[in-house]
C-alpha cells in the first residue's frame, strides 16, 4: 500500500502568491506616514475619527481578502483530510482489535507472574506475615515481563531479614516507649526512625517532669511566703518573758520562754492574701486555738 498524490503533483503545488505586494507597500507607507505624525488639536476630533474610519476600511479590505485566499487554498486540503482520516479509522480499528490481544496476553502474564511472586512469598514470610504483608513488599513493577524473578526474590528476602532483624533488637529495648518504637519501625521499617523516637519521647518527658517540679517548687515557696507573713501578722497576739534568775544554781539552766496569759481581745480587721495565704492563716489560727469568724455587719 502506497499513499499516492495526482493532483497537485509535487510541483504543481502553490510555492507563493503573486500579487503587487511592493507596489501597494509603497503606496501605503507614503500614504500612511502624514497620518503616523499628524497630531490633532480638540477641534480637529472629528476629522481624525474620519481618518481613523478610513484606514481601518482598508485594513478591513486586505483581511478579508486574505481570508478568501486562504479558504480557496484549504479546501482540497480539507478534503484530503477528511478522506485521509476514514482510511484510518479503517486501519485502527485492526490495531484495536490486535492491541486487546496483546494486553489481555500480557495483563495474563503479570497475573501470573505476581502469583509466582506471592507464592515465594508466603513460602518465606514465615510468621512475620502480620508485620510486613504481602502488599506493603510487592511493587507494581515486579509484574513487568522486564525485572527478573532473581532480582525480585533477592529484595524479598533482604526486606524480610530486615524486619525480622528490627523487631529483634526492638523486643530487647527496655523502656517505656518500646510500644511506640515499635510502632514506628513498622510504619517505615527503618530502624533508625525507631531509636529517634525513643529518644524524642524521653527528651519530652523530662521537659515535662522538669516543668512539673519547677511548678511545684514555685508553689511550695509561695506557700512558705504566705506562712511567714501570716506568722508575723498574727505573733503581736502572744507576749514571750523571760523569768529573773532566783538562786544562783538557776543560772546554769537555759532560759524558758513561756507565753503571759493575756485578755481576749476582739478584733475586726482586712486582710489582703491570696488563695494560699488565706489557706496558711486559717490553719495558722486553727492550730493556736484562735477563734475567727465573720465580721457583723
Amino acid at each position: 500500500m502506497e499513499l499516492k498524490i495526482y493532483s497537485p503533483s509535487a510541483d504543481g503545488f502553490a510555492q507563493s502568491i503573486k500579487w503587487n505586494f511592493a507596489e501597494l507597500k509603497h503606496e501605503i507607507e507614503e500614504t500612511v506616514h502624514g497620518y503616523e505624525v499628524s497630531v490633532y488639536t480638540d477641534d480637529m476630533i472629528q476629522q481624525a475619527k474620519a481618518d481613523r474610519a478610513k484606514l481601518r476600511k482598508f485594513v478591513d479590505a486586505i483581511e478579508t481578502k486574505r481570508k478568501e485566499i486562504k479558504k480557496k487554498y484549504l479546501e482540497p486540503y480539507e478534503q484530503f483530510e477528511k478522506e485521509e482520516k476514514e482510511l484510518i479509522s479503517i486501519v485502527q480499528r485492526a490495531i484495536d482489535n490486535i492491541d486487546q490481544q496483546v494486553k489481555a496476553v500480557e495483563e495474563r502474564k503479570r497475573e501470573e507472574k505476581t502469583e509466582k511472586i506471592r507464592e515465594f512469598y508466603e513460602e518465606n514470610i514465615q510468621d512475620l506475615e502480620k508485620y510486613l504483608p504481602f502488599e506493603r513488599i510487592f511493587r507494581p513493577e515486579y509484574a513487568n515481563a522486564s525485572t527478573s524473578m532473581k532480582a525480585i526474590k533477592q529484595e524479598i528476602m533482604d526486606k524480610i531479614q530486615m524486619v525480622a532483624e528490627g523487631l529483634a533488637i526492638l523486643n530487647e529495648v527496655d523502656s517505656k516507649f518500646a510500644g511506640d518504637m515499635k510502632a514506628v519501625f513498622l510504619k517505615t521499617y527503618d530502624i533508625g526512625l525507631a531509636m529517634a523516637e525513643r529518644n524524642r519521647l524521653e527528651m519530652e518527658e523530662k521537659r515535662r517532669e522538669e516543668y512539673i517540679a519547677e511548678q511545684q517548687r514555685r508553689k511550695e515557696d509561695r506557700d512558705a511566703r504566705a506562712r511567714e507573713e501570716v506568722q508575723h501578722v498574727m505573733s503581736a497576739g502572744v507576749i514571750m518573758v523571760v523569768p529573773e534568775a532566783e538562786t544562783p544554781a538557776s543560772c546554769a539552766a537555759a532560759t524558758v520562754s513561756r507565753p503571759v496569759t493575756a485578755p481576749i481581745h476582739v478584733i475586726d480587721f482586712r486582710v489582703h492574701a491570696t488563695d494560699a495565704q488565706l489557706d496558711a492563716l486559717k490553719t495558722f489560727l486553727k492550730d493556736n486555738g484562735i477563734r475567727f469568724e465573720p465580721v457583723p455587719k
